[in-house]
């Protein structure tokens, strides 16, 4: 991984209590551990994730939709709505399923949960670390996009 530091917590879905602050070696786990562990989720954070107006991502295993799922608030204005969806549209494979979006007035950001498995390119096979970085990616060319 590179030189950043990635602040990695795993949390119980139902009673949102920590099960765990892992070390930046957790990032190496496969990604299906939470298709395995289905009550957990992980919180991870870092500057990277910050930079691009995004406080911290979660990462779990939808059992009810059986597909690996993202959820994050993206602190953009309202206004550029249309360009989010834009952007989602033209990486995501909405036949399939729909991601969602809904702007929370309160806190000024868009909170987006996308199903993973939808998203062109993504992987089953990834490790968490993998999967951070695929989201990096997806989420620094969701900016830019609605930066132009």
């Amino acid at each position: 991984m590179s030189k950043q530091t990635v602040l990695c917590e795993r949390y119980d879905k139902e009673t949102e209590e920590l099960i765990a602050k892992d070390s930046m070696e957790f990032l190496n786990t496969p990604l299906s551990h939470f298709k395995e562990k289905k009550n957990e989720y992980v919180f991870l954070q870092s500057e990277n994730l910050n930079a691009l107006k995004v406080d911290g991502l979660v990462l779990e295993y939808d059992e009810v939709f059986e597909v690996y799922t993202a959820m994050f608030g993206l602190a953009v204005q309202k206004k550029f709505a249309s360009k989010i969806e834009t952007y989602l549209n033209e990486h995501y494979n909405k036949e399939k399923m729909n991601y969602s979006m809904m702007f929370s007035g309160d806190e000024g950001l868009w909170e987006i949960n996308l199903p993973l498995d939808y998203i062109h390119q993504f992987s089953e096979i990834f490790t968490i670390e993998d999967a951070f970085q695929f989201l990096l990616a997806f989420i620094a060319t969701l900016v830019q996009a609605i930066e132009n």
